[in-house]
């Protein structure tokens, strides 16, 4: 059995009930609090503490901030507001003197192959937030990271995804990564204000 022991939102003219039904994930930055009474594992957004703030760390070294306007960024330059399907838009930019171009949108900077791929295998109806979120923990889960996320192995972990994400270490994508300790002092951020 769930009981909601926590609900922070951002003052707007939404009612408890309609945040429960729509489920939203990352509201202004705001996390929807539960407990598991069965398993006594607290729960953020239908995830671990440990992979909520692993997934807020991944939105911030992508797209600069961990908040719910993550969800809106394009790669380069600008947001989208339709979330019925990824976006599809293709931006190009000069980065380490090469010229890179790509589809890279949202929280979690998904190019479009990512979502025709992962669309049908998780049953994903849009490319909203909550959708957003489990496009990443798919890709945690592809690299067997999780285990590494919810033991609390955040560099191995960090190293494992390095590979899906550029802004993380242990890649050559020569993207400006942020350092493992960047990653890691946000991650710890994320994971106090969770707990």
């Amino acid at each position: 059995m769930l009981h909601r022991i926590k609900l922070k939102l951002h003052p707007t003219a939404i009612s408890i009930g309609s945040v429960a039904v729509l489920g939203l994930y990352g509201f202004n930055n705001q996390a929807f609090y539960m407990v598991d009474n069965i398993n006594n594992k607290k729960i953020v957004n239908n995830y671990s503490p440990q992979i909520a703030a692993f997934l807020a760390t991944i939105r911030w070294a992508e797209t600069g901030t961990s908040g719910y306007s993550s969800y809106h960024k394009l790669v380069f330059n600008g947001t989208f507001d339709d979330f019925s399907t990824h976006p599809r838009v293709r931006q190009c930019a000069r980065v380490s003197g090469k010229n890179v171009c790509s589809t890279a949108a949202g929280a979690y900077q998904m190019l479009d192959i990512s979502w025709n791929d992962l669309q049908p295998n998780l049953g994903l109806k849009d490319f909203s937030p909550p959708s957003q979120d489990k496009m990443a923990v798919e890709y945690i889960r592809r690299n067997k990271a999780v285990d590494d996320v919810e033991s609390g192995n955040f560099e191995m972990a960090a190293c494992k995804v390095g590979k899906v994400w550029a802004s993380f270490p242990c890649n050559d994508y020569e993207q400006h990564p942020k350092t493992m300790e960047e990653l890691r002092n946000y991650y710890n951020q994320q994971l106090v204000k969770i707990q």
